[in-house]
């Protein structure tokens, strides 16, 4: 059994959890005013690019720590708003893909600056270069000890590197 938190470690605890959502709250509202989408769904195209533009859904709902319903209903809208599209997988026939369009895209592009605005305002601006560093890192050995992989929160040259 592990011993009593204390109150920092308690206090550091809420604090992920109350900034986690601040910022999820205030990306969906940039999001929405920009693009008319959800920061969700934004998140999906975000990935799939990421990918090289394609997930197996379930591979999709694993990195976007999703059941495999919402994603489904995430995938829906987007595909209604022609950003994205589900296909049967090459290799299995039982296997849905989404995929990124081509508008999918083109959005992103879009809407990247008004990202890049809110992100500067909300977590950069607050910091010292310093403490921006040391925050990814130490939310990176988070993310890796809590979902066994580093995903999202990828560098400019990652992305990059991967083709996207």
């Amino acid at each position: 059994m592990a011993e009593k938190l204390d109150s920092v470690q308690l206090a550091l605890f809420e604090r992920l959890i109350d900034v986690g959502k601040l910022l999820e709250r205030r990306a969906d509202r940039a999001t929405r005013d920009h693009t008319g989408i959800k920061y969700s769904q934004y998140e999906v195209l975000i990935r799939l690019r990421n990918a090289g533009g394609e997930l197996r859904m379930t591979e999709l709902a694993n990195k976007l720590v999703s059941t495999p319903s919402g994603l489904t209903y995430q995938v829906g809208q987007l595909e209604k708003a022609g950003l994205a599209e589900r296909v049967l997988a090459r290799d299995d026939e039982r296997g849905v893909l989404a995929r990124i369009t081509d508008a999918g895209r083109a959005l992103l592009v879009e809407v990247s600056q008004t990202q890049n605005d809110m992100i500067v305002d909300a977590v950069i601006e607050p910091l010292d270069p310093g403490d921006v560093e040391a925050l990814h890192r130490v939310l990176g050995q988070l993310q890796l000890h809590l979902r066994g992989e580093a995903t999202g929160g990828l560098l400019p040259d990652q992305v990059r590197a991967a083709g996207a």
